[in-house]
């Protein structure tokens, strides 16, 4: 009888080493955004939210979404946190009322300017400082170890880390 590599109890050091690394991905993560709520009172995910429509007033959801690589109804959950809290405020436009756009109130305007970097997360400003090759391979030989693994939750691709 053939045995699954994923049966074997004694693995191999490079499998370890891997493991290991993305362990210390994984709580350098957590641990950064625990540091941004404890700084700021707001998720990771709600500070990048911030972040962004500060440095585009008037962005409507639909476009917020698309710069955290969310779908748009996770971006419409965190307004609506954010909006509940105080930190934004949805303004329609006065020939359209369907077209409501975003901006942050001056609470939310101090919580964003105050915030710790990176904003968007570390993982993010790591990888975007990779050489761009390194990342195209990184991406490739990440998308053959999800297509190795019985994903649990293939639909966490476009949940932001911080509520990972």
């Amino acid at each position: 009888m053939v045995s699954h590599p994923s049966e074997n109890p004694t693995l191999p050091a490079e499998v370890l080493r891997a493991l290991r690394s993305f362990r210390m991905i994984v709580r350098s993560i957590k641990q950064h955004f625990q540091h941004v709520q404890e700084a700021t009172g707001v998720s990771g995910s709600q500070l990048w939210c911030l972040v962004t429509i500060q440095a585009q007033p008037g962005i409507r959801v639909t476009q917020l979404a698309q710069a955290l690589g969310i779908q748009q109804a996770t971006a419409s959950n965190l307004v609506e946190s954010l909006d509940r809290k105080g930190l934004v405020e949805r303004r329609r436009d006065q020939r359209d009322q369907r077209v409501v756009s975003l901006f942050l109130s001056e609470a939310g305007a101090r919580i964003a300017q105050a915030a710790p970097k990176p904003v968007a997360g570390i993982l993010p400003d790591a990888l975007e400082r990779l050489d761009p090759s390194a990342l195209a391979q990184l991406n490739h030989l990440l998308e053959q170890v999800i297509g190795l693994m019985a994903l649990q939750a293939p639909d966490g691709r476009d949940v932001p880390l911080a509520d990972a």
